[in-house]
């Protein structure tokens, strides 16, 4: 959408702002967390909050919209997010951000409106009406600037929180076991045999984490889902790091999983920022220098 919006810290007319005394009793109110989806992008989850009616209406009738504007100094980055629904989300590519972000949340008017009044503003605005035009500014919210992060991962190491030990029956399947302070992943001695002799090589780590880490994370979320208590798992020391690492985040862990649009796959994939990608092209590398050696 291509809007100019006046950001002029005087206004002319009353504008709802907690720094502001305009408005007697409405409020104007936003809440913003974020985290890294799975391709590293920055996602911006908005939830808007305001009680003015007068303004309400001119939302309902098509007249104004709730904006995110997002900028990044350092980058030069600058966007706005429009919608007329109080809570929406929007992404940012990681490319676009470095350092931090500056926020801010608004109303603004998408057309002209004539003879605008309302009867909460204070007693210098009492019975006068406004022409506003389009791009004007109704209410606003500063955000704290939002520090990034340079690594898009949401867990660091999330290979610390798993423990892969050998099964005692030689042809046992793949196993997991929730119920200790590491997430238990059991190999058949073969195979186990074979994880050994290459888990410490830095080159292999990519494959062996989309063959071996991010099956059982998807296991893990399976499982949390169907016991959303988390009674279970709520000591563990591998649950406080993912809960910690996604508090970092101003995210809650527990709401995030168990919302319908976070398939357990999706989630293994966040949590891990693509592994089978990285896997793809840890394994490109191995095989480009496999021929550049033949």
């Amino acid at each position: 959408m291509s809007l100019k919006i006046d950001l002029r810290r005087l206004y002319t007319y009353p504008v709802l702002a907690a720094e502001r005394d305009d408005y007697r009793t409405c409020t104007f109110a936003a809440e913003m967390n974020y985290f890294g989806d799975a391709a590293g992008n920055l996602v911006l989850n908005i939830d808007f909050r305001m009680d003015c009616a007068e303004i309400l209406q001119l939302i309902a009738h098509g007249d104004a919209q709730y904006i995110l504007h997002a900028e990044c100094p350092t980058t030069l980055y600058r966007e706005i997010f429009c919608s007329t629904s109080q809570k929406f989300s929007c992404t940012i590519p990681n490319s676009r951000i470095k350092t931090h972000l500056d926020c801010m949340a608004l109303i603004v008017l998408t057309r002209d409106v004539k003879n605008f009044s309302c009867g909460d503003w204070n007693e210098d605005f009492a019975r006068l009406t406004f022409d506003l035009q389009r791009g004007n500014v109704l209410a606003y919210r500063r955000f704290e600037p939002l520090t990034i992060d340079d690594d898009p991962n949401i867990f660091k190491n999330v290979a610390s929180i798993f423990s892969v030990y050998r099964c005692t029956v030689d042809a046992a399947p793949f196993e997991i076991e929730l119920a200790a302070n590491k997430i238990k992943i059991g190999l058949s001695a073969k195979d186990y045999l074979i994880y050994r002799r290459y888990c410490s090589r830095p080159d292999l780590q990519p494959l062996l984490n989309a063959m071996i880490i991010f099956p059982a994370l998807v296991y893990v979320f399976e499982d949390l889902k169907a016991d959303t208590d988390f009674e279970a798992y709520g000591g563990t020391a591998w649950f406080k790091s993912l809960t910690a690492a996604y508090r970092r985040l101003k995210i809650n862990f527990t709401e995030h999983i168990l919302r319908e649009e976070n398939s357990s796959i999706k989630l293994a994939q966040e949590v891990m920022n693509l592994p089978v990608t990285k896997a793809l092209e840890g394994l490109s590398l191995i095989c480009d220098d496999a021929t550049e050696d033949s």
